[in-house]
């Protein structure tokens, strides 16, 4: 998948550091490396996701998550938010795609 908006993604691994030890780049590597043709099938492979359409909703270690939306048809993923499970766009949920 090609990843935009990864820069969401390098100011949490910069304000959090040892908090997620690792995790950024983790992730990183697993969203470029998908060749997911559905969002149920990206919400199998991160199961405490959270899928509304094409909004996913990842939460990470530490009160932290990253809100992503997924084009699998094109193959594209942005970084729509990157930050703390409380941060301003906590309120936006969704339910786990089946």
């Amino acid at each position: 998948m090609k990843l935009m908006g990864i820069s969401k993604l390098a100011g949490l691994a910069r304000c959090a550091r040892d908090a997620l030890d690792g995790a950024i780049p983790a992730l990183v590597a697993e969203l470029e490396a998908g060749a997911w043709q559905s969002t149920a099938e990206i919400a199998d492979f991160f199961p405490a996701a959270v899928v509304d359409g094409m909004k996913i909703r990842i939460p990470i270690a530490a009160g932290y998550r990253v809100d992503l939306l997924a084009d699998c048809e094109a193959q594209m993923i942005l970084i729509d938010y990157a930050g703390s499970e409380t941060g301003a766009r906590a309120d936006k949920t969704g339910s786990k795609a089946a």
